[in-house]
């Protein structure tokens, strides 16, 4: 069975919980820790359950550990970036306002977790001519002819909601496979055959008042 046939019959939840793990990875080795992790380190960490570790592990061919030792932290992280199919530098669009992206850009240090800002697109007008992290931010019409020649497949989508739904098209219709969108708005319509991933922060925010409520009683 292939990696991409394995990742397929991956729960969706559980990809998550890998692609977690993997950052945890990253962010220790950058921490400059080194040798071996255990299962309970990991689940103590990031707040779950030692046997979910270790079952969602299990969904990788093989791993790294030796039973009373733990994983290696550098073998483990190399395993599951092989697991989510990604490459040493994986090049990401993005598409928002300069100040937006910019905004994001101020703590979200792509290339520290192995992406590559490769190209910036704005739907505001007043953005030509800006530049983001080395790259002139260029109008959200010309995302199609622009991302199919660099053959780009993942983007970020943070565009006003008005135009979140024509970004989606324009990079579908650029061969863009996967888009990560931080938006308000609930219904968002994928086209076929690209898989879209939402951050709905009004409904996680009331997700967590009722944790809160719930504390309280």
């Amino acid at each position: 069975m292939s990696k991409l046939q394995k990742t397929k019959a991956t729960p969706a939840a559980v990809l998550h919980r890998l692609a977690l793990y993997h950052c945890l990875l990253t962010d220790w080795l950058l921490a400059g820790k080194k040798g071996a992790i255990t299962s309970r380190e990991i689940a103590s960490a990031l707040g779950l359950n030692e046997v979910t570790v270790r079952n969602d592990l299990s969904f990788m061919s093989e791993t790294p550990g030796k039973r009373g030792v733990g994983y290696s932290i550098d073998g483990l992280r190399q395993m599951l970036g092989e697991f989510l199919a990604l490459p040493s530098f994986a090049p990401v669009a993005f598409v928002g306002s300069a100040k937006v992206i910019s905004s994001i850009f101020s703590f979200f240090l792509v290339e520290k977790y192995g992406f590559i800002s490769a190209a910036f697109f704005s739907e505001d007008p007043n953005d030509r001519g800006a530049v983001i992290n080395g790259r002139e931010v260029q109008p959200v019409e010309a995302v199609s002819p622009e991302l199919s020649a660099m053959g780009i497949k993942v983007a970020v989508v943070v565009t006003h909601p008005s135009w979140v739904q024509h970004s989606i098209n324009l990079l579908a219709q650029s061969g863009v496979k996967g888009i990560l969108v931080l938006t308000p708005s609930v219904i968002i319509e994928a086209p076929e055959g690209v898989y879209v991933t939402q951050i709905r922060i009004p409904c996680d925010l009331k997700s967590l008042f009722h944790r809160v409520n719930m504390l309280e009683q």
